[in-house]
């Protein structure tokens, strides 16, 4: 048999560093153009991909689907061909447009994802076909298919004059969604131990195996973070990333989970405790620590590697980070807080939120969520912010809302028990994103703890016309114009403790 060889004439080595992210809708769209036509026939399409190289994966980010037109895609039984005038629209449309470039091609139901030599062929020739024509982006390829419940999916990527198969997989919350490297299936599934019993009782062993192979990146490790991590370790989430760059001092004891008075005196960082607990009580689950703060690269790098992500802090900022990663890069997030409202200890409103960011909804911004000012102030160095009611009066100078969030009825600081609801309601909502056994159907929920029935309500919203958020879907860096914000040069630089 002969070497397969790279569009540089180099042997064929790809290395399994390819992460694959889809949502919804364009994840609904490739499928519905991919799989047109009979089960028994091949189909595809060419497709839009954002990118980001990180430190270790080159991740790609599906952003636009270019659906055939008849007569595009030739043969249609065992082996499909591109017509000369498909390939030339794809050109042409690239020169436009600042994404990488790919064609996705479906197998019959019930066949593997593994390239033939046809394959081998076609990616050889439209790498360095689309090498050549816009130098410096990747070339995709995906092979779709469906195994018997699931989509399994196969793919190299030719970027920098080398292959990286698609070692990974992450579908908007859509675990049935798999990768299956070089066209083989995955591993066989670990069998649950004992201690998740109730948890394989109600929702079955496949949602364990889910949880096993998920990870879920964590901003914020203070009362609502420090909440939610337990619900997910003892869940069985095979690995958490855990984000934040503060330490525990003596008012957090009140709420932060696994805290201790010796941590107060030691200033040990809150993403230290959170690592330490999880290891004491779920052994199994690996946790990466970064004592730092998005977006800085190194951070973001780390925060892609999620299937779902979660904010878990007061802070305007991350709140736009955090959005914007789910709009750019495709992570899927939940973001929850919780306050306190009344005046001089009388409370009138326990208050519970917990807001979902997919691909495909508004940002913050677009749903009254950010007050410009206080994120022009945690941007500052704390010696150089003003106090909170000069920031309230310097917002409303500027015709913003003092406080946008949830209300303007004077706060309370927040106890532990509002974040640890707030905490673990959102770990909730994760998990069954991951499992795919239930998935909320709110999309800004709002709890008062003490009003009848909870005075649950949820505010759905629309985006405002002409917002980034509803032009960068899936653009990953490729839109870092779009970015809400740049880290602050007096910000130090990220550690793992």
């Amino acid at each position: 048999m002969a070497e397969r060889l790279s569009p540089n004439g180099k042997p064929y080595r790809a290395t399994p560093t390819g992460l694959l992210r889809l949502a919804s809708p364009e994840k609904e769209a490739l499928f519905a153009t991919a799989f047109t036509g009979q089960p028994d026939r091949e189909g595809g399409c060419f497709a839009r991909f954002g990118w980001r190289v990180t430190g270790t994966h080159l991740a790609i980010t599906l952003a636009a689907i270019d659906t055939p037109l008849p007569g595009d895609i030739e043969g249609g039984g065992a082996e499909i061909k591109i017509t000369a005038n498909a390939l030339r629209r794809a050109a042409l449309a690239a020169s436009d447009h600042p994404l990488a470039v790919g064609f996705i091609h479906a197998h019959p139901a019930s066949v593997a994802p593994k390239p033939s030599a046809l394959d081998d062929e076609m990616d050889r020739y439209m790498a360095g076909y689309f090498a050549d024509l816009v130098p410096g982006r990747p070339f995709v390829s995906l092979i779709v298919a469906k195994i018997g419940n699931d989509t399994a999916i196969s793919g190299r990527i030719f970027y920098d004059d080398a292959w990286h198969e698609i070692g990974r997989v992450a579908a908007e919350r859509d675990p049935t969604v798999m990768a299956w490297p070089q066209g083989e299936p995955p591993p066989e599934p670990p069998i649950p131990p004992e201690r998740v019993a109730r948890l394989t009782s109600a929702f079955g062993r496949e949602a364990y195996q889910r949880l096993q192979r998920s990870t879920v990146a964590l901003i914020g490790a203070g009362g609502t973070g420090s909440a939610a991590i337990p619900i997910l370790a003892r869940a069985g989430v095979g690995r958490l990333i855990i984000i934040d760059s503060d330490h525990a001092s003596e008012s957090n004891l009140e709420r932060l989970h696994g805290s201790t008075p010796a941590d107060v005196a030691n200033r040990v960082p809150k993403v230290t405790i959170a690592k330490r607990s999880v290891a004491e009580y779920a052994p199994g689950t690996v946790v990466e620590a970064i004592n730092g703060r998005l977006p800085q690269p190194e951070v973001l790098d780390a925060v892609l590697q999620a299937d779902v992500l979660m904010g878990c802090t007061d802070q305007h900022s991350s709140r736009m980070a955090v959005a914007d990663i789910a709009t750019r890069y495709l992570i899927p997030a939940v973001d929850c807080g919780g306050l306190i409202e009344g005046r001089d200890g009388i409370v009138t409103g326990q208050l519970v939120q917990i807001v979902r960011f997919l691909a495909a909804d508004p940002c913050p911004r677009c749903r009254g969520m950010i007050s410009a000012t206080r994120v022009m102030q945690e941007m500052l160095p704390v010696v150089e912010r003003l106090a909170p009611a000069d920031q309230a009066a310097l917002a409303a100078a500027r015709g913003e809302r003092p406080d946008p969030i949830l209300t303007a009825v004077p706060q309370i600081d927040t106890v532990g028990y509002i974040t640890t609801t707030a905490g673990t309601l959102a770990a909730g909502f994760v998990i069954g994103w991951l499992t795919g056994r239930f998935s909320p159907t709110f999309e800004r929920l709002q709890l008062d703890l003490v009003s009848d029935c909870l005075g649950a309500v949820d505010r759905p919203q629309r985006a405002r016309p002409g917002c980034s958020c509803t032009t960068t879907r899936g653009y990953a860096d490729q839109a870092a114009d779009a970015a809400p914000f740049q880290p602050p040069a007096h910000w130090p630089a990220p550690v793992r403790p």
